[in-house]
């Protein structure tokens, strides 16, 4: 197992990205801790991983708040010793991210301050404020390694508004990260996957008139994170991998 023992702190692992990480982590020996809001959730993607015979915690945070990601990680301090890893899956959009009835994405001018400061604080503010409270861990440890979950709607030309520039700033706080960390011996990355098939994109998808559109699996990104956490060599950070580029 290539993560035998690490303590891996996975945000977002209620559902979707972050659950399928947190048991493809589990799966490889990570001990899990499972982190997000919504403690049903959090309760049930570490239920899956005790009875698969890993280890998993869950500790429900509002992420977007600075104490309550400190008060996280000094759980994981005091409980463990030690972060390992760091995935930063939590985030999203809402579905009024298109115009009512028009299936159409809201121009750049047309966007509220309020539904422009939402997007950016839970697709921004989180993996800031987790990198902020995990980043002096690792320092200290000298070593650790981060992925991100950005989008691809963050690398290419997109009309999707706040949340492509908020994924496209994962990118340049991963490069960021990547540069003023290295020589702690610490990774960081970021995938970007296409459209992923996830419950919240299924409800989305139907809220918008697109049912059929294709998606990758939420598993194969879960292996792409899981590449970057064991098998990337050392020199490979600052650095995201694009998934589901036909999507």
């Amino acid at each position: 197992m290539k993560l035998q023992g690490k303590i891996a702190v996975i945000t977002g692992a209620g559902k979707g990205i972050g659950r399928e990480a947190a048991l493809a982590a589990a799966a490889e020996g990570a001990v899990v801790v499972a982190v997000a809001r919504t403690r049903t959730d959090l309760d049930e993607t570490a239920a899956m991983i005790r009875d698969a015979g890993g280890t998993a915690v869950s500790l429900s945070h509002d992420l977007t708040i600075g104490s309550e990601v400190e008060a996280m990680v000094d759980e994981v301090k005091a409980r463990y010793g030690r972060i390992d890893i760091l995935v930063n899956n939590a985030g999203g959009y809402p579905s009024e991210i298109y115009k009512n009835n028009e299936h159409q994405a809201i121009r750049l001018w047309e966007w509220s301050e309020e539904q422009w400061d939402q997007i950016i604080k839970t697709n921004v503010r989180i993996p800031f404020l987790c990198m902020k409270h995990v980043l002096p861990v690792m320092i200290e440890q000298r070593c650790g390694k981060v992925v991100s979950v950005s989008s691809r709607m963050g690398r290419i030309a997109s009309q999707m508004g706040a949340y492509a520039v908020a994924k496209g700033a994962i990118i340049t706080m991963t490069k960021t990260a990547a540069i003023q960390t290295q020589e702690y011996g610490i990774q960081v990355n970021a995938v970007s996957p296409g459209i992923v098939d996830t419950p919240g994109q299924r409800v989305y998808n139907h809220s918008v008139g697109q049912d059929g559109i294709k998606m990758g699996s939420a598993a194969d990104v879960a292996k792409a994170i899981l590449y970057l956490l064991c098998d990337a060599p050392p020199v490979m950070t600052g650095q995201s991998i694009d998934l589901f580029t036909t999507v």
